[in-house]
């Protein structure tokens, strides 16, 4: 886990912009963009192709510390791009300034306006494209929505499905190295025959009992890439239930991969993001202790963590996102642009869950008459 200080620029050079907004195909003069079907840089005029360096060596660990220190100030104007602002859910788009967007690709809301982008922001340092085509997104849509018992049998027929987005969304990843030390106590069962009087007669039942056992210990563990999204305008239950990336396909930060794509500004900083991944590296600690202290039950369990040499990455990578309409309602879901995974938000059917809990409780009463009798 090398640590290195941030990059004192993230404005890019005159010859890089040069070359990001006037990407000429050269055997037409039009314009390429990336295609995520061929994974390759596509003239929209003649369909040339133009590949690109999948070349990792700035995608390394930068100090935390000095991370939340330094940022660097970024316009979306000099790049050829423009900033939209979601009323609704709060996320940053950065989208040709060409471009007309007059719904978020995060929460559908109409409620989108230009703004002028005045923070500082840290460079990503890495990306990974879309490997996914936007034909295949919405293929796995129509496969995902026909899933599940509990939902409308009519879902598969009138959902409406609005357009798909492809969208960069922007992470952070943390390492740290950790200490921790760790104190409970292990129960473990045992059972002890018991003799009982019923209705005058002497029987015998077998009783469950804890025997209590003292532990301690302690153990030292590295975190490598702990992935948080640092976007506030899509829902963790779902951007969450798309991994995992492969991190290890992470390459260096091309601007040209963003031609034709558009992108969110991270909404959580940072130093925000960490403290997600310090709780989440929190729990999972937790879990190793626990594992630690075995037994069939547990009480008083305490651990004690120290972390040192925090690091982190910013990195963007390739979701699919789309709200679609089912009875006057949005529902939302997002499909991993690197691998295909789907998840989202359904409606539910609450007479088949009715009848599913009617079900239940007969077959519950069934057996406790069968019992009694």
């Amino acid at each position: 886990m090398e640590e290195h200080a941030p990059e004192e620029q993230y404005q890019p050079s005159e010859e890089m912009l040069k070359r990001v907004l006037l990407l000429p195909c050269p055997s037409c003069g039009s314009q390429f963009t990336y295609s995520a079907k061929k994974q390759l840089l596509v003239c929209d005029h003649c369909g040339d192709t133009e590949d690109f360096s999948k070349a990792n060596d700035k995608v390394r660990e930068l100090s935390l510390e000095e991370g939340i220190r330094k940022a660097e100030s970024y316009n979306p104007t000099a790049a050829g791009k423009k900033a939209l602002k979601c009323d609704s859910c709060g996320s940053h788009l950065i989208v040709p300034a060409d471009q007309p967007s007059v719904r978020c690709d995060f929460c559908g809301s109409e409620r989108i306006n230009e703004v002028a982008f005045d923070r500082n922001i840290i460079k990503p340092q890495g990306i990974i494209p879309f490997k996914i085509p936007k034909q295949e997104a919405i293929e796995k849509f129509r496969t995902w929505i026909k899933k599940g018992w509990f939902h409308p049998n009519k879902l598969k027929r009138l959902a409406a499905l609005g357009d798909v987005h492809g969208i960069y969304v922007p992470f952070w990843t943390y390492d740290a190295k950790t200490h921790s030390d760790w104190s409970g106590q292990a129960g473990y069962y045992y059972y002890e025959t018991q003799t009982y009087t019923s209705n005058g007669e002497t029987k015998t039942r077998q009783v469950r009992k804890t025997r209590w056992v003292r532990r301690s210990g302690s153990f030292s563990r590295d975190f490598d890439d702990v992935l948080i999204v640092a976007s506030k305008g899509l829902p963790h239950e779902i951007i969450t239930k798309i991994y995992p990336f492969s991190l290890k396909e992470t390459i260096n930060y091309d601007p040209q991969l963003m031609l034709g794509w558009d992108c969110e500004v991270y909404s959580i900083e940072v130093d925000e993001g960490y403290k997600i991944a310090d709780d989440k590296m929190d729990s999972m600690l937790r879990q190793q202790a626990s594992s630690a202290l075995g037994g069939d039950t547990q009480r008083f369990l305490r651990v004690h963590s120290q972390k040192w040499g925090q690091t982190f990455k910013h990195i963007i990578l390739p979701v699919w996102l789309c709200t679609y309409m089912y009875n006057n309602k949005s529902y939302q879901f997002a499909v991993n642009g690197q691998t295909g995974t789907i998840n989202g938000k359904k409606p539910l059917s609450w007479v088949k869950i009715t009848l599913a809990i009617l079900v239940v409780v007969a077959i519950i009463a069934t057996i406790v008459i069968l019992a009694n009798n």
